[in-house]
């Protein structure tokens, strides 16, 4: 009672108020603070909403004139976003990611345009939380492309011979197991002992050659199986990230051995709010994706080079990145 009667004379007097018997509160890190809110969903229908998008636009030049050590002129242009949902109320959880690319390069001496980068994926998850960082879950997952994609010949596109296109082709996934995250949401495997996975080509030429594993003439390959999908996020500092992406699955069905492989690896250097510096690597091994490789001399004569192998794109890339 005295101390309130002394702290209201004294704020009258416009002199600052001290908390007698009372110590500072420490502050919570951004990590002990989302931990914090998290336990506190579990013991209420509190919904917690979280949004993250990143759009990045990447831009080259170069033009030559008269230049005695070579080369091409050429303009080619990058985008890309990717953008993350999470919801959570108690023990429900919903998480979604949308990443889309888009890439052309431009050779203005050989009038034509390439394509570098072609990308749609989609994957939902929605969980059940049975232990502290375990969900009882099902997932839909999405992969495909926006353009045609054409053979090559000497760095020049072969229009007559198309590769791949919209839906051509399209993977789906549909899956239920166990997600396991951790607190700071770092670490995220996902287990499914039960899986199906989908592969449509909807293009009637590359349907009849069955290509992307289909059989000639169809349109569409199901298979069923198990599925790994492992997520890891490290940030080495605020400048500096690295983010590794990892699906697997084998066919229960159809030589359970070849296992399908997806991988992707982003290490993301940022020079202000603005500016980034990316380098990426995907890694995609499919049995059943015949590809046309460097051809072998068999019996002294070249052979074409016919079968399934390692696929690998690397990316590096500078340009703006703003974040929604």
């Amino acid at each position: 009672m005295h101390q309130t009667v002394i702290a209201m004379t004294l704020c009258l007097m416009g002199w600052p108020i001290l908390n007698w018997g009372q110590t500072d509160t420490p502050k919570l890190t951004a990590a002990e603070e989302k931990a914090m809110r998290s336990a506190a969903a579990l013991a209420s229908d509190t919904l917690i909403q979280e949004s993250m998008g990143l759009f990045n636009i990447h831009f080259s030049q170069v033009q030559l004139s008269n230049w005695a050590a070579g080369g091409q002129s050429n303009i080619s242009l990058l985008t890309k976003f990717d953008q993350n949902w999470n919801y959570n109320r108690g023990r429900l959880g919903w998480d979604s990611e949308l990443h889309l690319a888009f890439g052309l390069l431009h050779r203005p001496e050989d009038r034509i345009i390439i394509k570098t980068d072609d990308r749609i994926e989609w994957s939902t998850k929605v969980g059940y939380r049975a232990t502290n960082s375990g969900f009882i879950t099902f997932m839909a997952h999405f992969r495909s492309q926006f353009a045609p994609g054409y053979a090559m010949e000497n760095g020049i596109p072969i229009r007559d011979i198309l590769n791949s296109s919209f839906l051509a082709p399209g993977y789906g996934v549909f899956a239920g197991g166990m997600d396991y995250k951790t607190h700071n949401s770092h670490l995220a495997l996902f287990l499914a002992p039960i899986t199906i996975k989908s592969t449509w080509v909807l293009d009637d030429s590359l349907s009849a050659a069955g290509a992307f594993g289909v059989e000639p003439g169809n349109r569409s390959r199901y298979e069923m199986g198990g599925y790994l999908k492992l997520n890891f996020k490290k940030d080495f500092s605020d400048e500096i990230s690295y983010e590794l992406r990892l699906d697997l699955f084998s066919n229960f069905l159809d030589n359970p051995k070849n296992i399908d492989i997806y991988s992707d690896h982003v290490l993301l250097l940022k020079v202000n709010p603005w500016l980034s510096t990316s380098i990426s690597a995907t890694l995609i091994y499919d049995d059943d994706i015949l590809l046309t490789k460097n051809p072998e001399v068999i019996d002294g004569i070249l052979t074409p080079n016919i079968g399934p192998g390692l696929q690998l794109k690397q990316v590096l890339s500078v340009g703006l990145s703003i974040q929604i």
